[in-house]
């Protein structure tokens, strides 16, 4: 080969190589570098699509973190025999086919929200959930809340326990032969043991004689003219602690009996 011809294919090449030299060198300079503080294997890092928000102003925190209430809802079950157990027997002067048990929220003692039940006449059920709605809104407490059945029918018991309930097939303490309005599913008694039943000397339960000055500050009292007896005054049922011969601070009804 000619030697003229040697060199400059040589030149060539060698313009070829320093090319391709700075290509690479360009193409290496376009790519991110990589980082000394990179975590190995163990290390946990956020993951790429977590946005921390920035942080709220006053306002915006206020709205963003609300104090969100519980919501009131009442659920109305028909009910059994079983499911009455001694409260109901053959002979009392409602069916069960006409009971009905609600289970609602109420506030506890402590202001928290627990779920009760009370059994009343399917009538009467409107007006109840009315009630309850009322003394929900208005966290008035509950101590307990729970069928009768759960005490055997014993309503001593029951009240003994502060155990706020309804239907009760049972005479009237005292008078035998005459059915009670609890036995109608027509009557409720609230917190019956800091709400007694007071006829003279006698307290009802006896445990609430601790509680027959009405001006203390008790959990769960009721009073004339506070948010229990405005509610049951709004749909009609009467009060306990206005009558004249006995003050039953803890029983409402719908006849006044």
């Amino acid at each position: 080969m000619d030697v003229h011809l040697q060199v400059a294919l040589f030149s060539v090449v060698v313009l070829l190589l320093a090319a391709c030299g700075d290509a690479a060198t360009s193409a290496a300079d376009e790519e991110e570098p990589v980082s000394d503080t990179t975590p190995d294997a163990t290390t946990t890092s956020t993951p790429a699509t977590t946005v921390s928000p920035p942080s709220p102003s006053t306002s915006d925190a206020a709205l963003t973190a609300p104090d969100v209430p519980v919501v009131f809802d009442a659920v109305v079950h028909t009910v059994d025999e079983v499911e009455l157990g001694e409260s109901w027997r053959v002979g009392c002067p409602v069916g069960i086919e006409d009971l009905r048990r609600i289970e609602m929220p109420h506030h506890d003692d402590d202001g928290g929200v627990v779920t009760g039940s009370l059994v009343v006449h399917r009538e009467h059920v409107d007006a109840v959930v009315e009630v309850f709605g009322r003394l929900f809104e208005a966290a008035f407490p509950i101590h307990s809340m729970v069928p009768i059945s759960t005490f055997a029918a014993d309503d001593d018991a029951s009240m003994a326990a502060n155990n706020t309930s309804a239907f009760n097939c049972r005479e009237i303490d005292g008078r035998p032969g005459v059915w009670s309005q609890h036995s109608f599913g027509g009557a409720i008694d609230i917190n019956p043991l800091v709400n007694p039943w007071v006829r003279g000397d006698r307290v009802d339960p006896p445990g609430g004689a601790d509680y027959v000055d009405r001006d203390q500050d008790v959990v769960g009292i009721i009073r004339a003219g506070d948010v229990v007896t405005d509610a049951f005054t709004a749909i009609g049922w009467q009060w306990g602690g206005d009558w004249a011969t006995s003050k039953d601070y803890q029983h409402f009804s719908h006849n006044g009996d």
